[in-house]
């Protein structure tokens, strides 16, 4: 095999690793809402990452991305689970962006919902390590499960004004 085959392969496995390690990240997360594991979750952030998490909450930093976490594992009669799917991966170099689904059924006071949105995520290398510099998610429903998701209503779960 000639050297420039050889770096060349090189340079697609790393890609490869890359990849999946963002994706591993991005699993983590999830596995740490749905494990009620909210206190782990700050580690997946940079120092200076941006959390919105479409009307619901924004947290800008880690300290505020681990109290808004922790918070929500002291709602009282909370429950949440969420489920990713088709999470893409664009890398360059140290950086990388994502896109990925999100399907989740959330219950507060005995209410069921049905959520779905999307996530768009910032990835960046610290240290050799893949962490998330920004978590951007647009919810396209959060409905009580009585109701469904193709009513006049999308988001019940919106403050209102």
């Amino acid at each position: 095999m000639a050297d420039h085959d050889l770096a060349d392969l090189q340079r697609r496995v790393r890609r490869l690793e890359d990849i999946e390690a963002i994706r591993t990240l991005r699993n983590q997360y999830h596995s740490c809402v749905n494990d009620v594991r909210y206190a782990e979750i700050a580690a997946l952030f940079t120092e200076d990452a941006v959390v919105e998490l479409g009307y619901l909450a924004r947290y800008d930093g880690n300290a505020a991305i681990d109290r808004g976490f922790r918070g929500m594992g002291e709602r009282e009669r909370f429950f949440i689970k969420q489920y990713i799917h088709s999470h893409l991966v664009e890398l360059d170099d140290d950086r990388a962006t994502g896109k990925s689904y999100l399907e989740a059924r959330y219950g507060r006071f005995g209410v069921s919902y049905l959520v779905a949105g999307r996530y768009d995520d910032v990835y960046v290398r610290r240290d050799g390590k893949w962490l998330f510099q920004a978590m951007m998610a647009e919810l396209y429903y959060t409905v009580p499960a009585g109701v469904g998701w193709t009513g006049d209503e999308l988001h019940y779960m919106k403050p209102k004004s």
